[in-house]
């Protein structure tokens, strides 16, 4: 299966481009959204999601990201069950996963070092 991701930040040309140039070096198609569709995210929207992705694919990529100094908080890989999603279900989708992983992390912080 091809390799594809899809990348939206409404705010950080650079950083696109940079996500961009990694996924040409990778020889990963980059797709694009609809217009209309970008609109309806948050002004500072940014998710990245893979399509025909292994684990250990996402990782690498990931990695290749990190070496740049290139976070992406909201990040998924294409499934049955998101591949129909429009991006605003899939960002409020990715957003509360990652809310709620924040959370987690800080409680076992706390717990790990309790004042």
């Amino acid at each position: 299966m091809e390799k594809k991701i899809l990348y939206i930040h409404r705010k950080d040309v650079d950083k696109v481009n940079k996500v961009r140039g990694v996924a040409i070096i990778r020889k990963i198609r980059l797709l694009s959204a609809p217009e209309e569709e970008i609109l309806s995210l948050p002004e500072d929207a940014e998710l990245l999601k893979f399509i025909g992705f292994s684990p250990k694919e996402v990782g690498e990529f990931l990695t290749d990201l990190k070496k740049l100094g290139i976070r992406v908080d909201l990040k998924c890989m294409e499934t049955e069950h998101n591949r129909d999603w429009s991006l605003l279900q899939l960002y409020k989708e990715l957003e509360e996963e990652h809310q709620y992983m924040t959370a987690r992390r800080q409680e076992q912080q706390n717990e790990e070092n309790p004042s």
